[in-house]
């Protein structure tokens, strides 16, 4: 499970999406009340999101993190690789409106609260998602699937990590992106940031 990650506007390319969103903000009113949560990002924060624009052209946008569920104050996060198209609230989502969420890495805590941070080599990964248009906001969710080599040994989930020369792919082609479900994860860097 991914339930926080590690934002940081300044860094490599989200620098980039970070200042295409500024500029979209200062001409379209919608933006300027979706204030872009950074640093440690939390479920139900405005996040930043690759996605396609009408022309099938891949750009960053603004949703939300996490769909509202059935139930006053449910929220969901993540969805499953293995079972995305098995699940009625996520199916139809997932085939027709992926994205993907810059990040500089994520959290994950092991049985003893501990948490760590993983992170890549080059301090920017990708992390496979897909989104929704509720009540007139995009609500988006993070994919899991099974731990790698390096967190296994603190958590039995991680996120679907996306190659960056993959992303395109990914959210235009469904062919692709069911593919890639099943893709090996590359290890990371893990540090133990403190105790929860």
């Amino acid at each position: 499970m991914c339930g926080r990650y590690l934002f940081d506007p300044t860094t490599g390319e989200i620098d980039e999406y970070w200042q295409i969103i500024a500029d979209v903000a200062k001409k379209q009113e919608k933006y300027k009340q979706q204030e872009i949560a950074t640093g440690e990002i939390f479920p139900s924060n405005n996040v930043l999101t690759l996605g396609a624009n009408k022309n099938n052209e891949v750009v960053p946008g603004v949703t939300k993190w996490g769909f509202e569920g059935f139930r006053k104050g449910q929220l969901f996060i993540n969805a499953r690789s293995e079972s995305v198209e098995e699940k009625k609230t996520f199916s139809k989502h997932f085939r027709d409106q992926r994205c993907a969420f810059p990040m500089n890495g994520f959290y994950e805590w092991n049985s003893k609260k501990e948490k760590f941070l993983f992170t890549a080599e080059d301090s920017v990964m990708y992390v496979a998602g897909f989104y929704r248009m509720h009540d007139n906001v995009a609500e988006s969710i993070i994919m899991t699937t099974e731990p790698n080599t390096t967190v296994s040994p603190i958590h039995d989930r991680m996120p679907l990590i996306i190659e960056k020369s993959d992303i395109d792919r990914w959210v235009l082609d469904l062919d692709f992106a069911r593919e890639y479900l099943k893709h090996d994860m590359n290890t990371f860097e893990i540090m133990n940031v403190e105790s929860a």
